[in-house]
């Protein structure tokens, strides 16, 4: 059953789509928070309830893995791989809907240094949640691996999410599987000697 969204949460959402469409048609640099929250349709004063400024409204409400699907990850018994795939693609088809505004996110993020900074530490947040749940799952794991193990997966996610956005792919949840998948022998790469 999937979870209602929170009327807070769809309005966080309004403030961020507000946001990224006003950076596009405006440049990041002419866009006010003032300008933002009346597009809105909330005050300036509501605005910084949601958001500290305007980079954080561009990149909207951190997009915690679902919390239904986070449990039954966590108890499960099954292959870790398998049940990987099902986590991710709760968590991913929440976002389909959201290509263009994810495109566009990534460009300017691109080109200003504050908005990547708050990128990396979204994508530093989803690893550290990630590296959370295989310890919760697999208790007596050696850190080390689970660490190594939550860096791959993020990183597998986050490619599968910006070849998406470039429109390199058609199937988002797709093509993560697939390059899930690649952790494996991506490994392998490690004991094979440097070719020209």
């Amino acid at each position: 059953m999937a979870t209602v969204p929170t009327r807070r949460y769809r309005t966080a959402k309004r403030i961020q789509e507000t946001a990224v469409e006003l950076a596009v048609q405006n440049g990041l640099a002419n866009t006010t928070t003032e300008a933002i929250a009346r597009e809105a349709g909330i005050s300036t004063r509501s605005f910084f309830n949601y958001y500290p400024y305007k980079e954080a409204a561009i990149m909207g409400p951190l997009p915690h893995y679902p919390k239904d699907a986070a449990e039954k990850f966590v108890i499960s018994r099954g292959v870790l791989l398998e049940d990987l795939k099902v986590l991710i693609a709760t968590h991913l088809r929440r976002f389909e809907a959201e290509r263009d505004m994810i495109a566009h996110i990534l460009t300017l993020a691109a080109d200003d240094p504050k908005l990547d900074a708050l990128r990396g530490s979204a994508i530093l947040a989803r690893r550290v949640e990630m590296r959370d749940l295989l310890t919760r799952r697999m208790p007596a794991g050696k850190e080390v691996h689970i660490e190594i193990l939550s860096a791959s997966i993020i990183a597998t996610t986050n490619i599968a999410v910006h070849h998406w956005a470039q429109r390199k792919i058609e199937d988002l949840v797709g093509a993560t599987h697939k390059y899930l998948d690649m952790i494996g022998s991506s490994a392998t790469l490690l004991e094979k000697p440097a070719s020209n």
